[in-house]
């Protein structure tokens, strides 16, 4: 790996900052950082895992898997929307910042929209003021800490996830581990979830949190550290037997380095590379639905090639929605209308949109989707020297995003992807204002 990820992105921004043209917007950085003390830090992890989602069934669930509230999850809810709004009001970057990400207020406002039609009105605004505050959890991060400092602190509090995990297996594995006389699922019995709620919760968390480890190295521990929090995520994997975390651990760090790789040509390669690349990731597509994969899914993973039988079921699911009268405008964000239309889990993100927002407002969440994916190739194709560790992030992870939500629904909810969505785009305005500030 390229000698600039393995060495402390400080003192990489800190050789750049000579220029004068360059040294107020590094400078600016450097006081926000140093504005974000120990405690402040502290409450942003702890805030940060509760958003992952942590312990929800371990905290707000009885034995027989009914939901009972927990003060705590309450606690910390009410707690963590105080903190991100009076972090924006006393930070002047992270006002800017917040107020600039346009690619996450159209969703947050179209969420709220849907409200007016909504088949359950106050399930939509409920989780759209949940979605707000967990997105709004992830741009604070950024201002509060600039830079690569962000992504530093979530991947190691991601890591800190993965090594709870594997504590409350040990300690509580009546709750951590799927298990026989679960009220749902008990096909999973066996398999790990950990501070999670079910196995693909993990096994999508800890392929995330071991790819970046992989890619990223000793830019986010020292040595030993890395190793032993290596461990715990390929631990964590290994337990869920997850094939969206194996997927997860594969194309994090290959989208990464694409990234990096792109980022280091010269100028003029760098968009025409991107567009090999395109290519290169449609024929991978085109090869999984022509079933020229099929070894590589049945005989390296051990799973089938309908994605665990959803494919058959989504067609039945939309065929369900169309008939419903709800397709034109949707049945309202959050508002759970995919438990009528079937009565398996819909478990792709991309449709969940659909059927939340239909024919007139999906177009707009789309839209949202692809606007963010062009603005992290900009950053990429427009990485000065010196930057590539942080500019290359929000483009790989976003790409990575839109890929596992084939198999899993977690476009706008509270959960770790929202928190990553919100950082590209955040990394996104905070870079793009930096470069031209440096020209």
């Amino acid at each position: 790996m390229p000698e600039l990820l393995t060495r402390p992105m400080g003192a990489v921004v800190g050789r750049r900052s000579s220029s004068p043209n360059s040294s107020k917007p590094l400078n600016a950085m450097r006081a926000v950082t140093q504005a974000s003390p120990f405690p402040v830090r502290l409450l942003l992890g702890i805030f940060l895992i509760f958003s992952f989602p942590a312990f929800t069934i371990q905290l707000a669930m009885d034995a027989t898997g009914r939901w009972v509230g927990s003060p705590v999850l309450q606690m910390i809810t009410v707690g963590s929307e105080m903190f991100v709004f009076a972090a924006i009001l006393a930070s002047p970057p992270t006002r800017g910042l917040v107020s600039q990400s346009w690619q996450i207020w159209l969703p947050i406002i179209t969420a709220f929209v849907t409200a007016a039609w909504s088949y359950n009105r106050f399930a939509t605004i409920q989780a759209a003021n949940t979605y707000m505050t967990t997105a709004l959890l992830g741009l604070v991060i950024v201002g509060l800490l600039p830079g690569f400092q962000s992504v530093r602190f979530v991947v190691r509090t991601m890591a800190v996830g993965c090594l709870l995990s594997i504590l409350w297996v040990i300690l509580f594995p009546e709750t951590a581990i799927h298990q026989l006389t679960d009220p749902y699922q008990t096909v999973h019995a066996g398999l790990w979830r950990g501070v999670f709620s079910h196995k693909q919760g993990l096994g999508y968390f800890s392929g995330v949190t071991l790819g970046l480890l992989l890619f990223y190295r000793t830019s986010i521990f020292p040595a030993p550290l890395w190793a032993f929090f290596l461990i715990c995520s390929l631990v964590c994997l290994i337990g869920t037997q997850s094939a969206t975390g194996i997927v997860a651990t594969v194309i994090v760090p290959a989208f990464l380095s694409m990234a990096y790789f792109v980022a280091r040509l010269p100028f003029p390669l760098r968009q025409p590379m991107f567009v090999k690349f395109a290519i290169g990731i449609a024929g991978i597509g085109l090869a999984f639905k022509l079933g020229i994969l099929n070894y590589v899914i049945i005989g390296i993973l051990g799973k089938s090639t309908d994605l665990s039988g959803r494919a058959d079921f989504w067609p039945i699911i939309l065929q369900n929605f169309y008939a419903s009268g709800y397709s034109l405008f949707g049945g309202g964000f959050g508002a759970k209308i995919a438990a009528d239309m079937s009565e398996w889990s819909v478990d792709n993100g991309w449709i969940d949109k659909f059927l939340e927002f239909g024919y007139v407002f999906s177009p707009v969440i789309y839209g949202t989707f692809a606007a963010i994916l062009w603005s992290g190739m900009r950053l990429v194709i427009a990485n000065p020297r010196g930057q590539a560790s942080v500019n290359i992030f929000p483009f790989a992870i976003w790409s990575v995003t839109l890929i596992l939500n084939i198999t899993e629904s977690n476009f706008m909810t509270k959960c770790l992807s929202t928190v990553l969505t919100s950082m590209a785009v955040g990394l996104i305005v905070q870079q793009s204002r930096l470069s031209s500030q440096k020209r």
